[in-house]
């Protein structure tokens, strides 16, 4: 049966059924918990006539004569409304979930097997008040390992209009900015713990995979992808959901978020200096800043990274809460690397050099999973170590370059052209990094190397460095996140440093990804 959970106590009384009806006027004063009791059973009763079901089925079939019994229990609900948007979202919920099971009405049913690997299907619905708005959840499960999935619409029933996540939480008194944060950071710590409690395998780093999934996890928790849920009084609920090496790669997550700002709580400031490298990370903001000293001028003739006085750099792509931070080195030259250990033991890192060689940004790598169940970061001569809580050590420097071998993503892997502005440019990535590209109407052909830095809401993050061309002019080193639309066909770039060298003076570029030949 349907389980409609109706948060009544943070609600502003509503009387008619119809779209635009008005509230209904508040008990007077002293009437007390009978008078109370009695306004909420008329708000539960509106509310339920605004919301009925479009299609029921509850019934076990045989959806095919050599296959087993299904159990089938679909409730598809409707908008008890007049207008557009209403009529809209009630063929779109018809279509996804009640399409497919109108010919099973008249079937005959069967008993019930009790056989465990039969399939059932079960979907069903939640409506979640607040005043004349609703949020309408729907949840599917089709059977096997996977735990189901859920999908949300926002509706006011007082203008009759759809309305967003975001704008629902506006009407909360709450900043869609700073929530749409928070959610982004709990999905990706979800995620990263889960990674490294066991669901990481070294084949994930082959292709991409484990940048993809990470890239997945923030892509597919926008606002406009979540469900809202208010389970009960003063709490909210966000569903969305992260990556999964298992079924069919993605588990559904909820995120509480704090309907009231709770009092600020002082900051853990963490520290640690290193040669010229220093870092400060305080809360979800951190900073590495260089110092000019001759072993950071030695990196102009060695890398051709200048450094003309001292630099403090944002650390892009840290999602995680920290409780240790340490700075080593890795190879022969002044090479810094800052290590992150986050709350869950799970050690992250910056390649600062590594970074620097294609642009003026620094970004924090994907985690080293199996550097886990960490309780301090230590420096050991110029290294890094970690301490688990089983009292053994790790070594990370030789950690950190395999992760820094992890190949290009399989989706900015490939060729791509941009035909805009009547003129023809094209990029060629292979999963090894090896990259060429012509552009300037392909006049001017250039030909590197791209490392994968992390990820960051826009895009998997690249840094481009090329050599000469053959005719002696430099070359050219850029920073661009990078992210694959499926359906278009299309590689979407956005510039994060170092000059867009498809379209000057853009920010935001579309490749076309072209045909295997």
């Amino acid at each position: 049966m349907k389980h409609k959970r109706l948060a009544a106590a943070v609600l502003a009384a509503l009387w008619l059924t119809g779209c635009g009806g008005a509230a209904a006027p508040a008990a007077p004063a002293g009437s007390g918990a009978a008078s109370q009791s009695t306004a909420d059973t008329a708000v539960q009763t509106a509310q339920k006539d605004r919301i009925t079901e479009q299609f029921t089925l509850e019934k076990t079939i045989q959806r095919y004569e050599w296959g087993s019994a299904q159990k089938l229990t679909v409730h598809v609900p409707q908008l008890v409304c007049d207008g557009p948007d209403a009529a809209y979202l009630n063929d779109e919920l018809a279509a996804m979930y009640a399409a497919d099971f109108r010919q099973y009405e008249d079937s005959p049913e069967i008993e019930p097997q009790q056989d465990e690997g039969s399939p059932d299907t079960y979907i069903n619905w939640d409506a979640y008040w607040y005043g004349d708005c609703v949020s309408l959840v729907m949840f599917r499960y089709d059977g096997g390992s996977d735990p189901g999935y859920s999908r949300g619409w926002c509706f006011d029933f007082a203008t009759g209009k759809q309305v967003s996540v975001a704008e629902m939480l506006q009407r909360m008194g709450l900043d869609p900015d700073a929530v749409q944060q928070q959610m982004l950071r709990g999905a990706m710590q979800t995620f990263d713990r889960r990674m490294a409690q066991g669901g990481y395998y070294e084949g994930l780093r082959s292709g991409g995979n484990l940048a993809s999934m990470r890239m997945n996890t923030l892509e597919n928790n926008q606002l406009d992808d979540l469900c809202l849920l208010l389970p009960e009084q003063d709490r909210l609920v966000l569903r969305g959901g992260c990556s999964s090496p298992a079924g069919s790669g993605w588990r559904q997550l909820d995120v509480e978020i704090p309907l009231q700002a709770a009092d600020p709580q002082p900051q853990t400031v963490l520290t640690d200096t290193y040669g010229s490298a220093s870092v400060q990370l305080e809360g979800t903001q951190g900073t590495i800043t260089l110092r000019r000293t001759p072993e950071t001028a030695a990196w102009d003739a060695d890398y051709g990274i200048r450094l003309e006085q001292d630099r403090t750099y944002p650390i892009l792509g840290i999602y995680n809460e920290y409780v240790d931070v340490c700075i080593g080195e890795i190879g022969a030259s002044f090479h810094p690397v800052v290590y992150l250990l986050t709350k869950d033991g799970v050690v992250e890192y910056v390649d600062v050099l590594r970074c620097l060689i294609s642009g003026n940004v620094l970004v924090c790598q994907d985690p080293i999973y199996i550097a886990n169940n960490g309780v301090a970061l230590e420096r050991s001569g110029k290294e890094v170590i970690l301490h688990q809580e089983d009292g053994s050590v790790l070594e990370l420097a030789p950690l950190t370059e395999e992760w820094n071998a992890q190949e290009i993503p399989s989706e900015a892997v490939g060729a791509f052209n941009d035909m805009s502005d009547n003129q023809f440019d094209w990029m060629d990535v292979e999963s090894n990094g090896c990259v060429q590209m012509g552009v300037q109407d392909n006049n001017v052909f250039y030909q590197g190397y791209a490392d994968y830095l992390g990820v960051v809401p826009e895009g998997m993050v690249l840094g481009v460095s090329t050599s000469e061309t053959a005719d002696g002019m430099p070359g050219i080193t850029f920073v661009a996140a990078v992210k694959y639309d499926l359906y278009n066909e299309t590689l979407n770039l956005t510039m994060i440093d170092g000059q867009n060298p498809f379209a000057e003076g853009k920010t935001q570029l579309q490749l076309i990804r072209c045909p295997d030949p």
